[in-house]
């Protein structure tokens, strides 16, 4: 019950903006708006108050673990990404938005508010950490195998590799590193905009979710396979992986917990932006966020009796 309990109160906050956008209370526009905020605003203000803390050695030592375990889980991911449509028989568009979703979760949206939610708001630090290289292959390259498959190209340079989010991150690592305090009610201020990260994002999610057409949303098969990759299988092979390795405590939950995270938003959104397959990429997400209430505390349940 302990995993479970968290996990319901997110809940209740998406079933709230999903019940909000079926009385038109909330709708597309507003959702937008909001997403805009959490992106720009909210979110990047949440990842730079973490690092506001004493510098420590054993702080330092336990982030660039978490980058390391992060750079191999990733690495994994790709590779099985790239022979997965193969193994599935999915040709076509549709390849994109499955290797997509394989290698990039919803750690934004979803991921930190259940770190803070099921281990603790002292390893959201650990958490940044290890979402770096999701902050920088999101947009750019991972956005690329989605592109490809569609009617419009993707071009490089260097804004495609620094958002907001990138910039607090290393921004705040700065600040960590060099010990800068900054003042009180300045930090306070911050903190409070971050705290407003968790219920805006769960809304944003519930209200996304009630402008779905549910008759488009249950497609073939295989998206009910990447969608178990993505939930169950990944963050088990994870954990294996992690433990095999002798990582153990909160660290070994927390790169599980941002593993059995669902398929990014941002996978619909690309799929719109470069006009390939829509539809399986609303699919994919849709599915995965209702059905994560419900495995993200089997895994923890599972991951507990090994870490």
């Amino acid at each position: 019950m302990e995993a479970v309990s968290p996990v319901l109160v997110l809940f209740f906050l998406i079933l709230t903006g999903f019940i909000c956008a079926k009385l038109k209370v909330t709708g597309p526009a507003m959702a937008g708006n909001l997403s805009t905020l959490v992106i720009n605003v909210t979110l990047p203000a949440m990842l730079f108050s973490s690092f506001i803390r004493p510098f420590s050695q054993e702080l330092l030592r336990e982030a660039g673990l978490a980058f390391a375990l992060s750079v191999l889980l990733y690495g994994l991911s790709f590779l099985i990404a790239f022979f997965y449509p193969r193994l599935l028989g999915i040709k076509g568009p549709e390849r994109g938005v499955h290797r997509y979703t394989l290698i990039i979760s919803n750690c934004g949206f979803i991921g930190y508010p259940m770190v803070e939610a099921l281990i603790g708001p002292a390893f959201l630090f650990h958490a940044v950490i290890f979402n770096i290289p999701y902050s920088f292959l999101a947009f750019s390259v991972c956005a690329w195998l989605i592109a490809k498959e569609g009617r419009l190209s993707i071009k490089f340079g260097w804004k495609t590799f620094v958002n907001p989010n990138v910039v607090a991150t290393f921004l705040g690592l700065i600040f960590f590193l060099l010990s800068i305090n900054i003042p009180d009610p300045l930090f306070r201020s911050i903190k409070m905009a971050g705290d407003m990260t968790s219920p805006l994002s769960m809304i944003v999610i519930g209200t996304t979710l009630a402008q779905a057409k549910f008759s488009n949303i249950f497609g073939r098969w295989q998206v009910y396979i990447t969608v178990a990759m993505r939930l169950l299988i990944l963050p088990l092979l994870a954990g294996l992986i992690l433990y095999f390795l002798g990582i153990r405590g909160p660290l070994f939950m927390m790169a599980v917990l941002i593993t059995a995270m669902p398929a990014g938003s941002s996978t619909s959104i690309l799929a719109t932006l470069y006009d390939t397959t829509t539809e399986e990429a609303s699919s994919l997400v849709f599915l995965s966020t209702m059905l994560c209430m419900a495995t993200i505390p089997l895994v923890m349940i599972i991951a507990k009796n090994f870490m």
